[in-house]
Formats: C-alpha cells, sequence, structure tokens
C-alpha cells in the first residue's frame, strides 16, 4: 500500500489554484482529557462531488447538526442554497457550482447556531454524475453507461465494480479515481483504488494501483485498439473497501508529468504535457503572483476536455535553466550562472543522470532543494554539490516527509560549482521531471496553531464565540530570520466580533489571542486571515496563519495520509451559552520561585448544573499549573494555582482559561476575559544550613536570610517537607532580619535519617492577598537515634564473689604457652 503526502510534505500545503478559466473551460458544461467530538460534527457527503456549472442537491452526513444554517466554501465558485434540516444527523442543500469554478478539490463547513464542523471535502468535475446501478459485479454483466460520466459509487468488502463503455479505435479511454481522499473514517483508509481496463472478451489491457502523480490514488489511460465495447473495473486494492469513490471515466487527457515543474512568478509560459497515451502536448498560461507554499495546478486542456485533477508546477522569483542533453558529465554541464535559479530537467532513461553548472562568491549561502516526488512525479531524487575540481561539498536523499531531498550550500571560494541529481535506482522515463531550486533564505513568520489532541489537527481549531462571551486560542509563530517582538492582527471580523491579543515578546514563540463577541452580535461566521507582524516598522514582516487540514489518518497509529493546508481560520459568532467563566484579577504579582492562586468563578444560567472542565491553553514561560480543574455539579468558585520556576520570565501576561461543558447536545466551549498576572523577581532569598537532632530532641534550623526588595509589614515563614511526628512553629520574618531561627520539635518516633526535602515558604500580603515565595528548597534535617540508657550492675552474692575471684582453669593456649616456656628455662 502506497503512502500518501502527509502535510509535512511540502505539496500537500498547497490548494489547486485554478488557471484555465480564460480559456474557454466554462463553454461546455472540488488523547486527553478533552474528549474528541466537535460540536457540529460533519463526517461526509453523499453526492461526493458534481458538475461544473449546474446544481447537485447534496445530503450532508454527521452528528449536532439540527441547528444548521448556512454551508461556508474555502474557495470561490459554490454557493448553498435550499438547505434544509433533515434531523440532528443530516441536512439537504442545494449547490449551485459556477461555470468558472476550479476543478477538483473544494473544502466545506457546515455553520450552525452552536458552531462550525470541521472542514470535510467536494469535488467539482467537468463531466455530470452518474450513479452506480448494482449488481454490477460480475465482468460478463457490466453497467453500461456512456462515455465522459463520473460515476459515484461505493466500493464494498469483497466487491469488483464493472462499467462498460464504447469507444472507437484510436480513441483515448483515461479514468481517475478519487477514493482515498474523499472518505474519512477515523484510523481507516476507507478505499485503496485499483482500476484495470478490459476488451470486450475479458482480456485486460491496462490495470494501475496507485500512481505518482496521486499516490494511492489510481489514474489509467489507453488508445482504444479497436472499435467496440471495453470494460473499466474498479475495487479496492485488497477488497477491503468500505467507502465512496469517484470514477472519471472518459476520453479526457491524463498527463502525469508536466515541464518544466516550475516558472517565475507573474509570467505568461509554455509547459509540455508529458505522459498522455496520445503523446505530448503543449499548454500556455499566466503563471500567478503568489501561491499558497509556492505550489499552483495547471489544468492543461486537449481537445476541448480537461484532467480531472491537476499537474502541480512552483512558482518561483527567480529564472529558469533547462537542461541541454547531452548532460550527463560534468565536463557536458548545462550551463546556468549566478545564483538564484531554478534547474530544470527529465531523467529520460534508465541510468541517466544531469549535470548544471553554478556560479557563486565566497560566503554566498543557499538551500538547494528538489521537487519532484512532492509534485507528482517519479523521480526519487538524489542530490548532490561539487565544487569545480569535483570534491564533493554535500549530499541529500530524502527530506520532509518526501523522497525529495534538500541541502544547504554555502561557497567555500569564488568559482565554479557543479550540481548533480539522479534517481535513487537510476530510473527513468518521459515524466521522470524534476525542478531544483536554489533558494535565498528570506525573513518571514510561519504562522500556526498547535494540536490540541493528539492525531487531530482540526480539533478546537474553530474560534465559535458565544454571543456575550469568549473564545480563546493559542498561536504559534515561528521566526525564520526575524528577531525581536510580534504582534497578531485579524483585520475583519464578524459584526461584532473584536480581538485583544498583547505583544509576543521575542522570546516567545506561542501567545494566546482572545475574541470577544458583543451580547448582540448577529449569529455568523466565515473564513478570516490572522496575522503576525514584526513591531519593529523599520524591518517589516508579516506573516499568514496557515491551518492543517487532515482530511485522513490512516490505521498506523493514525498516520496522516491526506491532509491540505488552508491559509484562513473559521470564526463564528453562536448562540450563548448557558455557562461562563471568570478570573479575579489578582492584586499581586507571581514571584519567581512563588505560587499564586487565582480564584476562578463558574456563572450558570438557568440552573445549570453540568461539570464544567477548565484548563489554561496557555502559561508564561517558567510558569506551569495542574493541567485541568474541574467544577462539579453546582460547583461555582475554584482556585486555580500557577507555580513560577527559578527562570520564569519576568513580564506582564495575559492570562485566559478555556472551559469545556457538555449539557447533553456536545461539547461546548468558552473562554475567560484576559487577566494580567505579572512575574516579578522575589523579594527575599533565604539558604538553611543543615541542622541536627536526636529523636525527641528540639533543634534550631538557621537560615540565612537576604533582602532582595523592600516589603513593609512581616511575613510568615513557615518550614515544610519536615520529616513525620516533628513541627516547627510558623516564624515572622521583618524587613530587617539577617537570621531566622526555627525550632523544629522532634520525638521518639520522627524517623532516622537525613531528610533532604526541607524547604519553606514566605508570605507577604500586600493589597490584602498573599505573595507567597518557596525558598530554601533541598535543605537538610538529620535525624540521629536517641541514645541508648546504659543499666545499672546489681551487687552479686558473697558467695558467687568469691568464687568468681577463684582463679579460672587455663585455656588449651595457654597451657601450651606455659609448658613452653618452663622447656626453655631447662635448657
Amino acid at each position: 500500500m502506497k503512502r500518501i503526502l502527509s502535510p509535512r510534505s511540502a505539496v500537500s500545503k498547497i490548494p489547486f489554484v485554478q488557471v484555465l478559466a480564460a480559456f474557454g473551460l466554462a463553454a461546455f458544461v472540488l488523547s486527553g482529557a478533552f474528549v474528541e467530538a466537535a460540536s457540529p460534527d460533519l463526517v461526509t457527503s453523499v453526492p461526493r462531488g458534481g458538475q461544473v456549472g449546474s446544481e447537485v442537491k447534496v445530503t450532508l452526513m454527521g452528528s449536532r447538526l439540527e441547528d444548521a444554517e448556512e454551508v461556508i466554501f474555502h474557495y470561490p465558485g459554490i454557493t448553498a442554497k435550499e438547505l434544509k434540516v433533515i434531523d440532528s444527523k443530516k441536512v439537504e442543500v442545494t449547490l449551485a457550482i459556477a461555470p468558472d469554478c476550479r476543478l477538483g478539490e473544494h473544502h466545506l463547513r457546515v455553520r450552525c447556531r452552536s458552531g462550525m464542523s470541521y472542514a470535510r471535502t467536494f469535488w467539482v468535475s467537468q463531466f455530470p454524475n452518474h450513479a452506480e446501478v448494482e449488481p454490477n459485479d460480475d465482468i460478463a454483466n457490466p453497467q453500461k453507461i456512456p462515455m465522459n460520466v463520473t460515476i459515484e459509487a461505493e466500493a464494498k468488502t469483497e466487491e469488483t465494480d464493472f462499467y462498460e463503455v464504447t469507444a472507437k479505435k484510436g480513441e483515448r479511454i483515461s479514468v481517475e479515481i478519487e477514493g482515498m481522499r474523499i472518505n474519512y473514517i477515523r484510523q481507516q483508509i476507507a478505499v485503496d483504488p485499483y482500476v484495470a481496463i478490459y476488451d470486450k472478451n475479458g482480456v485486460q489491457l491496462a490495470a494501475a494501483d496507485g500512481s505518482a502523480l496521486l499516490k494511492q490514488e489510481s489514474v489509467l489511460s489507453i488508445k482504444a485498439p479497436e472499435d467496440g465495447a471495453y470494460i473499466v473495473e474498479v475495487r479496492d486494492a485488497s477488497y477491503k473497501g468500505r467507502g465512496r469513490y469517484r470514477a472519471h471515466i472518459g476520453n479526457f487527457p491524463r498527463p502525469t508529468a508536466i515541464y518544466p515543474a516550475g516558472g517565475k512568478a507573474g509570467t505568461e509560459m509554455e509547459f509540455t504535457m508529458l505522459g498522455d497515451v496520445n503523446g505530448p502536448y503543449q499548454w500556455k498560461t499566466k503563471l500567478p503572483l503568489e501561491a499558497l507554499n509556492d505550489t499552483a495546478g495547471i489544468f492543461a486542456l486537449k481537445d476541448g476536455m480537461s484532467p480531472p485533477s491537476p499537474n502541480e508546477v512552483r512558482i518561483s522569483p527567480f529564472d529558469n535553466v533547462l537542461e541541454k542533453e547531452p548532460n550527463n558529465k560534468h565536463t557536458e554541464a548545462t550551463p546556468g550562472g549566478a545564483l538564484p535559479l531554478a534547474f530544470n530537467g527529465i531523467l529520460a532513461a534508465e541510468g541517466d543522470e544531469d549535470y548544471f553548472q553554478f556560479t557563486a562568491k565566497k560566503n554566498q549561502s543557499f538551500e538547494f532543494r528538489v521537487f519532484a516526488d512532492s509534485i507528482g512525479t517519479p523521480v526519487d531524487p538524489v542530490l548532490s554539490i561539487y565544487d569545480e575540481k569535483m570534491k564533493s561539498l554535500g549530499s541529500s536523499d530524502d527530506a520532509d516527509g518526501t523522497k525529495d531531498g534538500k541541502l544547504a550550500f554555502k561557497a567555500p571560494a569564488d568559482g565554479t560549482y557543479y550540481v548533480r541529481i539522479k534517481d535513487m535506482l537510476l530510473r527513468g522515463g518521459e515524466d521522470f521531471v524534476y525542478r531544483i531550486e536554489s533558494i535565498v533564505p528570506t525573513p518571514r513568520i510561519d504562522v500556526t496553531m498547535g494540536e490540541m489532541l493528539r492525531r487531530e489537527l482540526q480539533y478546537l481549531k474553530q474560534f465559535d464565540v458565544p454571543q456575550g462571551g469568549y473564545y480563546a486560542m493559542v498561536v504559534t509563530t515561528t521566526r525564520r530570520g526575524v528577531s525581536g517582538d510580534l504582534k497578531l492582527d485579524m483585520p475583519k471580523l464578524p459584526v461584532g466580533v473584536t480581538y485583544e491579543a498583547g505583544v509576543i515578546p521575542k522570546s516567545a514563540s506561542q501567545f494566546p489571542i482572545l475574541l470577544k463577541a458583543a451580547p448582540d452580535a448577529p449569529i455568523a461566521g466565515a473564513m478570516y486571515d490572522l496575522l503576525a507582524k514584526t513591531v519593529d516598522a523599520d524591518k517589516p514582516v508579516t506573516g499568514k496563519f496557515v491551518q492543517t487540514l487532515d482530511f485522513v489518518r490512516g490505521p498506523q497509529n493514525g498516520v496522516e495520509y491526506y491532509s491540505r493546508y488552508h491559509p484562513e481560520l473559521p470564526v463564528s459568532v453562536v448562540e450563548p451559552l448557558p455557562f461562563s467563566i471568570t478570573v479575579d484579577q489578582p492584586k499581586v504579582p507571581i514571584v519567581r520561585n512563588g505560587t499564586l492562586r487565582l480564584k476562578v468563578h463558574a456563572h450558570r444560567k438557568d440552573g445549570y448544573d453540568k461539570k464544567i472542565t477548565i484548563r489554561f491553553p496557555w502559561l508564561p514561560p517558567g510558569v506551569t499549573a495542574p493541567a485541568t480543574m474541574t467544577f462539579s455539579e453546582k460547583q461555582t468558585e475554584l482556585e486555580y494555582e500557577l507555580n513560577a520556576k527559578a527562570n520564569a520570565e519576568i513580564n506582564t501576561w495575559n492570562l485566559t482559561l478555556l472551559a469545556e461543558s457538555d449539557g447533553g447536545k456536545g461539547k461546548a466551549f468558552c473562554a475567560s476575559p484576559f487577566v494580567k498576572v505579572s512575574v516579578e523577581e522575589p523579594f527575599v532569598q533565604m539558604k538553611i544550613s543543615m541542622a541536627t537532632a536526636k529523636q525527641g530532641e528540639t533543634v534550631n534550623m538557621i537560615a540565612e536570610v537576604e533582602q532582595l526588595r523592600e516589603f513593609s509589614g512581616q511575613a510568615d515563614v513557615q518550614l515544610f517537607g519536615l520529616p513525620a511526628h516533628s513541627t516547627a512553629a510558623v516564624q515572622k520574618l521583618k524587613s530587617d532580619l539577617e537570621t531566622l531561627s526555627f525550632p523544629v520539635v522532634t520525638t521518639e518516633k520522627t524517623p532516622v535519617g537525613q531528610h533532604k526535602g526541607v524547604f519553606c515558604t514566605v508570605t507577604l500580603v500586600k493589597d490584602g492577598e498573599p505573595i507567597v515565595h518557596r525558598l530554601a528548597m533541598g535543605s537538610v534535617l538529620r535525624v540521629d537515634p536517641k541514645p541508648k540508657e546504659v543499666a545499672k550492675e546489681k551487687a552479686k552474692p558473697a558467695a558467687v564473689a568469691s568464687a568468681e575471684k577463684k582463679e579460672k582453669p587455663l585455656s588449651r593456649l595457654e597451657q601450651l604457652r606455659l609448658e613452653a616456656q618452663k622447656e626453655g628455662a631447662n635448657k
């Protein structure tokens, strides 16, 4: 089973850019505390697509859809009308697909009064939908269909579908499947398509199981060898299918590669389309000035028809260099010139390898990146760079989740250099197209949102803001060649919605943003931009939020099989919730190595008595807190403790809590208004010397006190971590004390040994609230055993004492010594 592009792949991030509208296509008629459910939940649609320039009645299926009001598409070209809610699991809607709507994949969401659904796919074809009619699982009795239709069908376990078409000799018979990409079954591949074409006698003419172009999806084209009937077989590759598929069957062209594989942004380009059964053909188009991930999709028409899906090309700011054969040796290298450039070629035969020559100045830096597998060509590239004497300067095979390599290059000297490319297995063919870009790193800011639920990248990525309430999300900013503070911006929002976000300090990459809806904000929603900008106006850099849409995850621990990226954020105003939360603004800071208890209130409407779980979606660097806390039924107040480490970053931070509760219609979420929490240096520092006591004794533990900041009044100081059966009274600390003594009382039951977990808290009171320090961590109290008493000897009776005075008999050793002494004297 081949694995399709994951979102770590460079090209999986792109939406296809339609560039054919002006050319007449419209003339003939896309593990945790929080549960995985989202509210509302859109799973799929039937049918899964429709024809360009038509209206199609679609049933949207999922759960908690009873208050659906609108269908929102990410890109123009499709509008929804006549929406009708059937029940909580079904919504019927008529979709009007414009004549100039781009073909292929589109993304839609259902907006309900209670929130926005995940994005799901919808597919646009140049052909009308044609329904599968059962039974069609016998090759001797296939379903007869007209040419140039899109079959809407279902793949079932241990079942094969057969379709019969009629073609003239020399006519193109093409099949392209949308199967794996159009189904959402959690951690399952619903359909892994296999396609075959047979003649009327049942002789197989061609078959495909996957493709380089569409990875796990199959594409297949033949030329009809004679007039007559032909049979198309569609099934799951392992006969385990249990999902829907769309099969485009017709005379359409199906190039498997495009050359060159990119061009300069905004320029008119002529491409050669390769791999079609009728041979190469040319296609002219103007490239867009920009595209998401610098990649666009080209639909190249031939004979009035388009491929169902595009060929992808790179959009770059620099010129192309096209290979000139022969260039299999460095002495025959295609000349380039000064970088940056894009080198383009085809590994046209087995064993082919291509060399290009370029020049660079000492210390010039570039990133060489290959685009082949990631844009749908069969090449598994190996990239190498050499100096003028053919000394290797580096090599790369796979990178960033694809087979394509990348290589950082810094010129060691002025001179001539060579870049070489070959296939890992030395394969080649007419569609083995590649592109090598020498990219100059430019300052940029990547804006994303982290995973809130493992293997569920869309979870909590919808800003559903309740009327009169708040919603928060944590934004991740990755600075690339950018330093300094950043600020977030949402230039447009729904009516009645505002946002609040502080300055992201240069030391932080994650930061919260809070949206608020006015009580009278209209219930509505759409897709909006989220930007991150440098605060320094002299060095302006702007980054745009990009969201990963993980549409298909496989059975291997939920691995991503098919994902796309979208550069906007769904924001909607929803009905008021029956609960909300607030946090009392603290009057005092949290100090390093200290704690701060925040008082949180749950506001329940109309007797709402469900549990409410809260957590911090983000905390400042060096500050920690329990993962979650829960209001029990009817509880309205609790305290949430923050802990600051010794390296907690000193600043004043905006903090919000995210709350969730299930009132019986799925999870609902809201956030608390921001409170400002200041992290400051401690007021005092202490060091407690080790003390030793015997069981039952009282010993003084002496602390050296260092005042770091002035404070008024007295502080309470209390020892913690003492062994069992020992106590120490709370002591008072004045600002002028340099030492403090803690009388520690032990008992005979106090465990013997070194007790190394002793520390103290110092609690100051300011404006009626405590400032708590935790100091002298790891102090030691040693407890020794209580000394044993020596027993007094009793007086012995006279007879016993007299007997003890009698001479004791000699031991055998003493007898031998005595005999030896006598013998020595006789001599």
